[in-house]
């Protein structure tokens, strides 16, 4: 009898362990099932926020500064007499904070026509990988500008507020392909107030194109290209292109870059590039950027600015 309760008692405990432990596992399963596949944040898919003239979908994160430099010398057809275009030159400065990490306003001073800009960018997506990814980087861009010459007749006469006024709406969509490859296209709609001619348009449609190859962890060559769609045929305006060399050096980014286009603002070199490329109408200049961070979490910042630059 003895024996008897002694094994009922022991297959009792081998019973209730081995049901406990296959519970344990049911729970340890279905925690696993509900928990999310990690996402990875893709970085580095360009250098800075400008390709060459155009913005790309990077920003900055919360809290930081941001300097640019842009310069523009004269065409280098202007031969020995005007020193193949340095004699000539158009300058930006562009001063951008980031408000989120998302989110970034920015204004800037061009001394080409005197104008002022600001504009606006939020990423609305940001590439990631691993099982759960997001294939590309989405942002939103919307900039005025403000033509600040005394009068835009050339006789003088008055000019309202309005008249001065243009604007540039871009929809940023970009992808990292590969360490050494980023794409971005960037259909792009532009109004002027104010036209030359009754044939131009006052809304007008492109579609820009960029992109960045990759040569060295500190070296890149980068391109862009913006065509005008259904633009007046007979004016004087050309698509925007250009070429870049790009060195990156943690904090700075510094450009050389190759264009036809001599406007550095949204609205500007979009509509405002009257250089044929075919007829050597390029301008020689550069861009650089500086960053900081700022706030209580400044170390924080400066890594992710270092790791987003590198």
């Amino acid at each position: 009898m003895k024996k008897t309760l002694l094994l009922l008692s022991a297959l009792f405990l081998l019973q209730n362990t081995w049901s406990q432990g296959l519970l344990d596992e049911l729970e340890k399963a279905d925690s696993t099932a509900l928990e999310k596949p990690k996402r990875e944040k893709v970085y580095d898919t360009f250098a800075g926020t400008r390709l060459i003239n155009m913005h790309t979908t990077e920003s900055y994160p919360r809290n930081s500064f941001v300097f640019i430099i842009q310069h523009r010398f004269g065409r280098v057809n202007g031969g020995f007499f005007e020193f193949f275009g340095l004699d000539a030159a158009s300058m930006r400065f562009g001063f951008e904070y980031g408000i989120l990490d998302d989110l970034t306003v920015g204004f800037g001073r061009s001394t080409y026509l005197k104008t002022w800009d600001g504009f606006v960018k939020y990423k609305i997506l940001s590439q990631t990988k691993g099982k759960r990814q997001i294939p590309l980087s989405l942002s939103v861009m919307a900039s005025a500008a403000i033509d600040g010459r005394k009068s835009l007749y050339s006789d003088g006469r008055p000019t309202t507020f309005t008249q001065r006024m243009s604007y540039a709406y871009q929809l940023l969509i970009a992808r990292k392909f590969t360490n050494w490859l980023s794409i971005q296209l960037t259909p792009s709609l532009v109004h002027y107030n104010m036209v030359a001619t009754k044939a131009d348009k006052n809304l007008l449609f492109l579609m820009g194109g960029g992109a960045r190859f990759r040569i060295t962890p500190a070296f890149s060559i980068t391109g862009e290209y913006h065509f005008r769609i259904g633009d007046n045929p007979n004016g004087i305006s050309r698509n925007s292109a250009g070429i870049g060399f790009e060195i990156n050096t943690g904090g700075h980014v510094f450009q050389i870059t190759v264009t036809n286009s001599q406007p550095m603002y949204d609205s500007g070199y979009l509509r405002q590039t009257t250089g044929d490329i075919m007829k050597g109408d390029i301008h020689l200049g550069f861009n650089i950027t500086r960053a900081w961070g700022f706030g209580k979490n400044r170390a924080k910042k400066r890594a992710e600015l270092e790791k987003r630059l590198l």
